[in-house]
């Protein structure tokens, strides 16, 4: 697959145009969410996760109709989007998903390199024991995602791993920037298969992070949260630069 298109053919872009149509526990309303909230948040974790593509066009009728919805708090939501830079609106009216430049990319990884593992030390003393319990079936969801090629499983296991260690840091504002930064990455990940979705490297450092949090190692979980990030930027860096 190159990197300037995805035939619309592929798998993934099938699963991840339905993943439009998934809510998911964390999707469910809490106290004084409006509806334009839920959205956002449905909108959001699709951007973050590889549900939707690089260049997707995204309209919110479309949006509504799968969300079940009015237009109103789709629009509110999509808007708020526009805001953050995670969509773009091209013409006055056309909403996109971004597909990242390598520049682009390359700064985000440098500001990514520093945030990531300063969560990821915080989170290595707070983090509940039960929780890394619960990271220890993520991990092994994101394995059989690679193993069986689905790219938008593999992204969401991905970031549910990621997130879940950072905000165990209890660091509100850190979170909200890293997450920030999910939302610009998540789409143009999809880039990265099928090739990468082959190779098992960002699950071994998963595995490394997990025995570090484990033993309180916040050095050690930080370290294996950018060789995470590393090593996965150097195969997309060099899908961006074809």
């Amino acid at each position: 697959m190159h990197a300037a298109s995805m035939p619309a053919t592929t798998t993934p872009i099938r699963r991840s145009s339905a993943m439009l149509d998934e809510a998911e526990p964390g999707d469910l309303p809490t106290r004084g969410d409006t509806l334009a909230d839920q959205a956002y948040r449905r909108l959001q974790r699709a951007l973050m996760t590889g549900g939707l593509l690089p260049e997707q066009v995204l309209t919110v009728r479309g949006i509504a109709e799968n969300y079940g919805v009015s237009l109103t708090p789709v629009r509110e939501a999509m808007q708020r989007l526009v805001a953050e830079r995670a969509l773009t609106v091209e013409n006055a009216r056309t909403i996109r998903v971004p597909r990242l430049d390598v520049e682009t990319y390359r700064e985000i990884l440098k500001i990514r390199l520093e945030l990531e593992p300063m969560a990821a030390r915080a989170a290595a003393a707070r983090m509940s024991n039960a929780e890394m319990d619960r990271l220890d079936g993520v991990v092994a969801t994101h394995v059989a995602a690679i193993r069986a090629n689905k790219a938008h499983e593999t992204l969401s296991a991905n970031t549910d791993f990621h997130m879940s260690i950072y905000r165990a840091s209890e660091e509100q504002v850190l979170v909200g920037i890293i997450e920030s930064l999910y939302l610009r990455v998540g789409p143009t990940l999809n880039l990265l298969f099928p090739q990468y979705c082959g190779g098992l490297t960002g699950h071994e450092a998963h595995l490394q992070a997990i025995d570090a949090l484990r033993r309180r190692d916040g050095d050690a979980l930080a370290g294996a949260i950018r060789e995470d990030l590393t090593e996965g930027a150097k195969f997309l860096i060099r899908l961006l630069k074809a």
